[in-house]
């Protein structure tokens, strides 16, 4: 933070000239107001799994973003927003009789140790000339290793800087670097420095000199910017460094390449193509994608007593195919395979500190597809059952095998799930969404059903 408070005073010191020369005044009151209100329930049930597990978790919170952006002036303009989580039955917040947390409220809607939290998000500095747009500060990101996994109340966000350029034709140049990130409310659903965790979009917040373990649930410290090595392992680093290059310049291509430089620690290249096709009136888009995981110096093998080597293809086909009876009907199916290095952490699966989930291959709750040794695949559809009623039924199938850490021996998990989005018409900008998620052997022996019910109004 006060890295970012230091770089942000001095940028913005700098800028005096050009705000007081073009009126500073008229670029505060044409500011906009935006953000986001959200409420969300979640209700989860185990069905069977090991008797620590409490059988039943649920929750109810509102909150969401709340800030403002001034108007740019000589290109630059100022941000700040909000972020807030709180429950509806705060009593439930408190420790029960005997002193502990109450098991039986789902820690994913709060902060750590279940409790409500409001802290400043986004500040930041953007400054835009021709082709190219500059972005300092704490931010909102949404990259393939490295985003917001926006899935419960509160996101992912990064302290950094991000450059963008497009003045090559058809040509996206990015470069970035990210010194903190703070975990969103999601990280509060796994057991901090957890395989599953590692593995899920979540890293090792605050440990040092570790093996992996779950230390129980609500460790992670939510709206607190740390360090992106300290987040991941448990120890700090230089940051992360991106670079990416996307390129739509062949009819029907998209190609992107990503790479994050974690200095001390790994690098993650991270490519993608995607093809646009039509056959007999039907859109079909054809994808594949490549995951690779090297080590980079010694603070992972410090940590685990391994270094990071991982590596995973995924492919997938959408086919939009026009109906008389429904709209927007899509049919896809995906697939993807990970290899395994007894020799390597996690014997060889990927490891996702950042929030970054991109796989072809997974479910709503269930992300066991970078687990090493893993055979993946993913079928669904989605359709409008009527205007602005959209309906999404999908089922993934994990066959995971012995080289999976987590697990200890062969087996194979599920997800069946559906997700029905109504966006309302007499309310603009008002959009609710229900969902369902049924796992089978999520954990070997452990099913559980869950579902969701959201709303999100943004302004």
């Amino acid at each position: 933070m006060k890295k970012v408070l230091a770089m942000s005073a001095l940028l913005a010191l700098g800028s005096t000239q050009v705000f007081a020369a073009n009126d500073l005044e008229s670029a505060f009151k044409e500011s906009k107001v935006m953000g986001q209100f959200r409420a969300f329930y979640i209700d989860r049930n185990y069905e069977s799994g090991t008797t620590d597990i409490v059988k039943d978790r649920s929750a109810f919170a509102i909150g969401g973003k709340f800030g403002f952006e001034t108007a740019a002036v000589n290109g630059l303009k100022f941000g700040i927003m909000a972020y807030t989580t709180n429950a509806i039955d705060p009593n439930r917040l408190g420790p029960t009789a005997s002193g502990g947390l109450n098991p039986h409220l789902d820690p994913s809607l709060f902060g750590k140790d279940r409790k409500s939290v409001t802290y400043i998000g986004q500040l930041y500095l953007n400054y835009s000339y021709k082709n190219t747009n500059v972005k300092i500060g704490r931010q909102e990101i949404n990259t393939p290793m490295a985003g917001m996994d926006d899935a419960r109340m509160l996101p992912n966000l990064f302290e950094g800087v991000v450059i963008t350029n497009k003045d090559l034709p058809k040509t996206t140049l990015i470069g970035a670097h990210f010194w903190n990130m703070a975990y969103g409310t999601f990280a509060n659903a796994y057991s901090a420095c957890s395989y599953l965790g590692l593995q899920a979009g979540y890293g090792c917040s605050g440990y040092t000199n570790l093996t992996i373990r779950g230390v129980g649930l609500s460790k992670y410290d939510t709206g607190n910017f740390m360090n992106m090595g300290k987040q991941a392992i448990g120890k700090a680093n230089a940051g992360v460094t991106v670079l990416a290059a996307i390129y739509e310049g062949i009819p029907n291509l998209k190609l992107q390449a990503w790479d994050y430089y974690a200095w001390d620690m790994m690098n993650i290249l991270y490519l993608q193509g995607d093809y646009n096709v039509k056959v007999s009136n039907v859109k079909t888009t054809i994808s594949a994608q490549y995951i690779n995981e090297t080590n980079v110096g010694s603070k992972v093998k410090d940590v685990f007593g391994k270094e990071v080597g991982a590596n995973l293809f995924g492919a997938k086909i959408n086919f939009n195919i026009p109906t008389p009876v429904v709209d927007n009907f899509n049919l896809y199916a995906a697939y993807s395979v990970t290899g395994s290095d007894t020799n390597k952490l996690l014997n060889g699966g990927l490891i996702t500190p950042w929030g970054g989930t991109p796989g072809f291959v997974q479910g709503t709750v269930t992300r066991l597809g970078y687990v090493a040794d893993t055979n993946a695949w993913k079928v669904g559809t989605s359709f409008d059952i009527i205007k602005g009623l959209n309906l999404h039924l999908a089922y993934s199938y994990f066959n995971i095998g012995s080289k999976a850490v987590y697990s200890s021996r062969t087996h194979d998990a599920s997800e069946t799930n559906w997700d029905l989005t109504w966006k309302c018409r007499l309310i603009k900008n008002l959009e609710v969404r229900a969902r369902g998620i049924y796992t089978w052997n999520f954990i070997p022996g452990q099913n559980f059903t869950e579902y969701r019910l959201i709303a999100n109004y943004n302004f």
